[in-house]
């Protein structure tokens, strides 16, 4: 269930970024929309490396409980 709810959060992230993304990629773009699509790139990339983290954290639970069965 974690790793579904992981996926489905790094999905969503993943489109924030593409959106601002193609806001930056956009000559005609106001600054304030330029500020606001930085802003949203690094927080989603915050939140991913979170994300990743647990993941990682999950797999060696994982693989602790296999050993110790």
């Amino acid at each position: 269930m974690k790793k579904l709810a992981a996926q489905a959060l790094a999905f969503q992230y993943q489109l924030q970024i593409e959106n601002a993304q193609n806001i930056l990629n956009n000559n005609h773009a106001a600054l304030n929309m330029i500020d606001t699509a930085l802003n949203e790139i690094i927080t989603a990339n915050e939140k991913l490396k979170v994300i990743n983290e647990m993941m990682q954290n999950v797999v060696k639970e994982v693989d602790v409980e296999k050993k110790a069965s």
